[in-house]
């Protein structure tokens, strides 16, 4: 009995003590980058480079947690076509799959090169996130 109520006793403050109340996270606004002719701005979760035109040329997400990252960067190309996509996702194992797939003007995968974990067999296209309407940069 003793064993098991010296425990308990050490584990009491601990359950009445409170979290410091912590300042919320400030939304910052977008910021422009200007290299040559391309821009870069990020659009919620997504990071857009434009053309002059204002074209998407590359489109960049993904997740970074301590365990998990995946980043996933679509090229497109003049017309605003999707030309490409490189998917590279890393987990608390290793890397997973580094891979890079080319795409034709029909829009279907006519390459793909890399490296895949055995057993990750996801498609790249699950990967895709379509370009968001009206987007300014």
């Amino acid at each position: 009995m003793k064993r098991l109520l010296l425990p308990l006793l050490c584990l009491a403050p601990l359950a009445a003590a409170q979290a410091p109340h912590l300042l919320p996270v400030p939304s910052l606004p977008a910021r422009t980058v200007t290299v040559g002719d391309l821009r870069t701005c990020t659009v919620e979760d997504l990071r857009l480079t434009v053309d002059r035109t204002g074209r998407v040329r590359f489109l960049t997400h993904g997740h970074r947690f301590p365990d998990n990252t995946l980043v996933v960067r679509q090229s497109y190309d003049r017309a605003g076509r999707l030309a490409g996509v490189r998917v590279e996702w890393n987990g608390f194992a290793g890397r997973l799959l580094d891979v890079r797939g080319v795409f034709d003007a029909r829009g279907r995968l006519v390459r793909e090169t890399g490296e895949r974990r055995a057993g990750v067999t996801t498609p790249l296209r699950s990967f895709l996130q379509p370009v968001p309407r009206n987007a300014k940069c």
